[in-house]
Formats: structure tokens, C-alpha cells, sequence
């Protein structure tokens, strides 16, 4: 049951792309999504949380910064990234440029908690980046990505990498993972809520009603749902099980992009994202004691 859940979360993770592009069809900017998807975010789990355990939703101000962290740099950055590069290329190379993340997590972990470096995570560290040059196209001369999208795509690996580095800090102050996601996607709301044209977003969904249901899918299938079932999923597992099977997600927004939107892909993508999870397969293996 706990390894379903988490591969349902994967699964929801990997379809945000569809309903993403559906609002940006309609002219919505990725700023305004953000806004629209952390705020619904932070709104229903406020009172999920109100209702349930109110006590979750009390922090210390002294550890404000550690949210202010992962809500306005990790949440907010890595949506806005995110949405960026899916809006210049497929969905599944956007989602492998995101799947970077567990290897700026190695980097930053080595960094600001002494954790080892081994030739493992060398290892995974050079596939991932020979995937991201098949990926991009650049290894055969034909790049399907600018190297500014490439960029953006990899700062959106790099943000969600430090939603962990900021989750760690919280979780060393005694929080937990419902009051973390709450307070991060809280404090991202806030600081996106004054960017978007609100006059412009009212009249669209009011000229386009199915916008509604786009917008309940991003916020409850892609966002609310797997992170439930992840947790579940991840309180009855090892977390390195469930960091790869939840790595199904690039195959379901690939599977996704083609689906929905006849997108194609060359024998160099294909291995590059082969690198991407074989990569991630490595990162996850456990280190051998002597």
C-alpha cells in the first residue's frame, strides 16, 4: 500500500504540466499561477490544518526565517523556474532539467552538514549531467533548449533542492512536515499575491469557466493530493525507496506531453532521460560498508 501511494504521488506530480499549460493558454503569466496554485495551496491546507490539529499551525518568529526560506526561495522560485522552462520546451524536458535536484542536494548537504561526497555521488553527478546535455539537444548540435532555458530549467532544480536544505533546518527546530508545507506555501502566497493583474485573472475566469477546473486540478490533483500520499507512502518506507519510485513522475510527464500534446522525442532524449533516472537510481543505492 505505502509503495501505491507513492507512485500515485509521482503519478499526480507528473500531470501539473497539463493543467499548467492549460492556464497559460489563457494568457495567465507563470507569476500568476504561482500565485494561484500556492495560495489555493495554503488556503485549503490552513484549514485542513485549522480543523484537524490547530496546534500545527504555531511557530516560533525566531525560526521564521527558515519558511521565508523555503517559501519565497524554494516554492515560489521553483514554481516560477519550473513554469518557465515548460512554457520554452516539452514537459518531459522540463521535468528531467528539474530532476536535477537530488544532485544540488548532495552538493549543499556536503556543504552545510559535513555530509560525505563519495564517488557514488560523482558518479550520478556526471550521468545526470550528460542526460541534461542529451536532453538539451546540445550533444548533437541541435539544441531543443536556448541556454537560458537550460538555465532556468536547472535554477528550477537548484530551488527545489533547497526546499529540503530549508525543510531539514525546520525539521532540526521541531517541526513538522504538515506545519513545514503549510508555513512554505503560506509565506510563497504572500509573496506573490501583489504580482499578478487580479482585475485580468477575474475576467478570464469568468469568460472561461473550465479554468476553474484547471486551476482545483493544479492545486488539488498535482499539489495537495501527492504530497499526501507521499508522506503516507514515505512514513512506512525508506526514504530511498521512495525517492525512486517516486522518480516515475519524468516518465508520466513525458507519457503526458506526447498524449496531450503530440510532443515528440529524438533516440538522444529518450537516453538522455534514461541517464537522468539511471542517475537517480545510483544516488539512491545504498553505500557499501567495509
Amino acid at each position: 500500500m505505502a509503495a501505491l501511494l507513492v507512485i500515485l504521488a509521482g503519478i499526480s506530480w507528473g500531470l501539473l504540466g497539463v493543467f499548467l499549460r492549460q492556464l497559460l493558454a489563457a494568457d495567465i503569466t507563470p507569476m500568476e499561477v504561482c500565485a494561484l496554485r500556492n495560495g489555493g495551496t495554503a488556503i485549503i491546507l490552513g484549514i485542513v490544518l485549522g480543523v484537524w490539529r490547530p496546534r500545527l499551525l504555531r511557530i516560533r518568529w525566531r525560526d521564521l526565517w527558515c519558511f521565508l526560506g523555503g517559501g519565497c526561495i524554494s516554492v515560489l522560485l521553483f514554481n516560477y523556474c519550473y513554469f518557465l522552462t515548460l512554457q520554452r520546451t516539452s514537459i518531459g524536458i522540463a521535468v528531467i532539467l528539474l530532476y536535477t535536484s537530488p544532485i544540488f542536494i548532495a552538493i549543499l548537504s556536503r556543504i552545510l552538514f559535513q555530509e560525505p561526497f563519495t564517488r557514488q555521488k560523482s558518479l550520478a553527478l556526471l550521468m545526470m549531467f550528460a542526460g541534461c546535455a542529451l536532453v538539451s539537444g546540445i550533444a548533437e548540435g541541435k539544441p531543443t533548449l536556448s541556454p537560458a532555458g537550460i538555465l532556468i530549467g536547472l535554477a528550477s532544480g537548484f530551488c527545489y533542492a533547497l526546499y529540503t536544505i530549508f525543510g531539514r533546518f525546520a525539521q532540526k527546530r521541531g517541526y513538522s512536515t504538515a506545519s513545514i508545507t503549510f508555513w512554505n506555501f503560506l509565506c510563497a502566497a504572500l509573496a506573490s499575491c501583489a504580482l499578478p493583474r487580479w482585475d485580468f485573472i477575474a475576467h478570464a475566469f469568468g469568460q472561461q469557466p473550465m479554468l476553474w477546473l484547471w486551476c482545483t486540478a493544479l492545486v488539488g490533483i498535482s499539489t495537495i493530493l501527492p504530497y499526501c500520499c507521499y508522506t503516507a507512502g514515505l512514513a512506512r518506507m525508506e526514504a530511498s525507496r521512495a525517492a525512486v519510485l517516486v522518480a516515475i513522475e519524468p516518465l508520466v510527464a513525458t507519457l503526458a506531453g506526447i498524449v496531450f500534446y503530440h510532443e515528440r522525442l529524438s533516440l538522444a532524449v529518450i537516453g538522455g532521460i534514461i541517464l537522468v533516472l539511471t542517475a537517480i537510481l545510483v544516488l539512491q543505492m545504498p553505500r557499501k560498508t567495509p
